[in-house]
């Protein structure tokens, strides 16, 4: 995170698969200190109009779940 406050980078997505993924609050609120707007959950190809069926299947099932990203922070 530090490397993309550097870089001027605003948006970064930290994958959730499931485990951990490549969460971590202690980075996400250093990227949300430094105006990066961080995106915590789930897998990008979820939200893609090329999602292949199994991202599809897995949005359909998170968003059951409650586990899709509802809110960007």
């Amino acid at each position: 995170m530090r490397e993309c406050a550097d870089l001027g980078i605003r948006r970064v997505w930290m994958h959730r698969g499931p485990g951990a993924g490549s969460v971590s609050q202690p980075a996400a609120e250093y990227g949300r200190q430094h105006g990066i707007t961080v995106i915590e959950d789930g897998c990008p190809c979820m939200f893609g109009p090329t999602a292949d069926p199994g991202h599809k299947a897995m949005r359909f099932m998170f968003t059951l779940t409650g586990n899709v990203p509802r809110r960007v922070k």
